[in-house]
C-alpha cells in the first residue's frame, strides 16, 4: 500500500469515526475538531446542500445537546491514491427521537496535508 493510500485511509476513517464521535460527544471546540480533519477551503456538500466551516462548526452545539450516544460503522471503505468512498451506518441515541439509524455513502478526497478537503455525502434514515 502506498504512503498516499495509507495517508488517505487514514484521514477517510478520521473523518467518519473520530470527527462524528468528537463532533457530537466532545467537549473540545468544534472549530479545533473541524480545522484538524478538514482544510479551510474544504468543499462538503450533504445531500445536495454545501455546508461552510462554520456550519461545520454550528452543527455541534445541537448534536451535543441532544446526541446521548454515536456510532459510525463503516461497512465498505474503497481507497484509490488521494479519494475514498465509504459506505457506512450511524447510528445514534437522541434525546427526543430515541435511537436514530442513517446508511450513509460518503466520498472525498483528501489533501497533502491529510486532512479531507472535499466531502460528498448521500444520507438515508433507516
Amino acid at each position: 500500500m502506498s504512503e498516499i493510500t495509507q495517508t488517505t485511509e487514514l484521514a477517510a476513517r478520521r473523518l467518519l469515526i473520530d470527527y462524528t464521535r468528537e463532533m457530537a460527544r466532545s467537549d473540545e471546540d468544534p472549530a479545533l475538531i473541524v480545522d484538524r480533519t478538514v482544510t479551510g477551503d474544504v468543499v462538503w456538500v450533504t445531500d445536495g446542500t454545501a455546508l461552510s466551516r462554520d456550519q461545520l462548526i454550528a452543527h455541534a452545539a445541537p448534536a451535543r445537546k441532544n446526541v446521548t450516544a454515536v456510532e459510525m460503522l463503516i461497512d465498505e471503505l474503497l481507497v484509490d491514491g488521494n479519494r475514498f468512498a465509504a459506505r457506512c451506518r450511524l447510528l445514534a441515541e437522541h434525546r427526543k427521537l430515541g435511537r436514530v439509524s442513517m446508511d450513509w455513502i460518503v466520498m472525498g478526497e483528501v489533501a497533502d496535508d491529510g486532512r479531507v478537503r472535499r466531502v460528498h455525502q448521500l444520507a438515508h434514515s433507516t
